[in-house]
């Protein structure tokens, strides 16, 4: 489903950019969307810092098992 747009930050390049927000797999998580500055997907949307603090954790680990997992099946479809 899409839900409108936010930013997201890249995590080679450490670009932030502004794109669809799809959700992942009927998860609150959504879809990396491709960095429009280096085309890579390993991209997350940036912690949101409230007062000093970050109440949803750190993004950047919860995507690395996303990207991890996304990759595996992508090798899996290729070696079909």
């Amino acid at each position: 489903m899409i839900r409108g747009y936010m930013n997201f930050r890249c995590d080679n390049c450490n670009n932030t950019f502004r794109a669809l927000n799809i959700e992942y797999g009927a998860t609150a998580m959504s879809v990396p969307m491709p960095c429009p500055n280096c085309n890579s997907r390993h991209t997350y949307p940036p912690n949101w810092r409230i007062l000093g603090f970050y109440p949803f954790g750190n993004n950047r680990e919860v995507y690395k098992r996303l990207w991890e997992r996304m990759e595996k099946e992508e090798s899996k479809c290729e070696s079909k």
